[in-house]
């Protein structure tokens, strides 16, 4: 086993994950349980017990692994999700999203006629077209829908609106509305040319997606308007 954990720990590790969390997570996926104790997990790795502990909190930080009770005594067992590898899917296509929003507010600093601005832009568009193709294979037609009638509903309803308020109006149980919301959230496409905003706690309303014009086109269109408001 440790032929095979080692390497796949390191493999890891080359993705980005933290050479320590890469192994207690690897531990736990090939042990038959899924899960194991702080104590077996130092034993096993043969490390110090902080340097399993700043792992597992790494892990947990990143909703891979959560504690649970072992079962006749105080410890707690560390635990690999059920469903670990959406919620990695979704971290990784939530950061693509989070940097193409990051370049593109970069962009609009520096000026688009500047060639980092340039180059910020392309980053932008970049990141949010990867976080798109990866998020295409995997979301349902149902899903899709849902997030169109929940557009629809918040363009329709003119103002923000929690996700209470969308299963009321909807008629929706209200998981049915936050797996629409996320998946909009995680393909932002799916809104295009319109873009999904958080304005509060669990509240959401539309906007339009600033990265559909880059800041040179949005000045333009402001000044065409600005001067159509003067001839009035």
């Amino acid at each position: 086993m440790r032929a095979f954990a080692e390497p796949f720990a390191a493999l890891l590790a080359g993705t980005g994950l933290p050479r320590m969390s890469a192994r207690v997570f690897v531990s736990l996926l090939t042990c038959d349980s899924g899960s194991l104790t702080a104590a077996e997990l130092v034993r096993q790795l043969q490390v110090s017990p902080a340097s399993v502990s700043k792992a597992i909190g790494y892990l947990e930080a990143m909703e891979l692994v959560v504690r649970g009770p072992d079962a006749g005594s105080r410890r707690e067992r560390y635990v690999i999700v059920d469903d670990v590898w959406l919620r990695a899917w979704r971290a990784d296509t939530g950061a693509h999203v989070q940097v193409a929003a990051a370049a593109q507010r970069g962009a609009e600093i520096l000026g688009a006629d500047t060639p980092a601005g340039a180059r910020l832009h392309k980053m932008g568009q970049f990141f949010a077209w990867l976080s798109e193709q990866m998020s295409h294979s995997v979301l349902a037609d149902m899903v899709v829908q849902d997030a169109h009638t929940v557009l629809a509903a918040l363009i329709y309803a003119a103002e923000p609106l929690a996700a209470d308020e969308l299963a009321a109006a909807l008629d929706w149980p209200r998981k049915r509305v936050t797996d629409a919301l996320s998946a909009i959230e995680c393909r932002p496409a799916l809104a295009d040319p319109l873009a999904l905003t958080s304005t509060g706690a669990d509240t959401y309303a539309v906007t339009t997606r600033p990265d559909r014009l880059n800041p040179r086109q949005r000045n333009a269109l402001r000044a065409r308007s600005a001067g159509a408001v003067a001839l009035e």
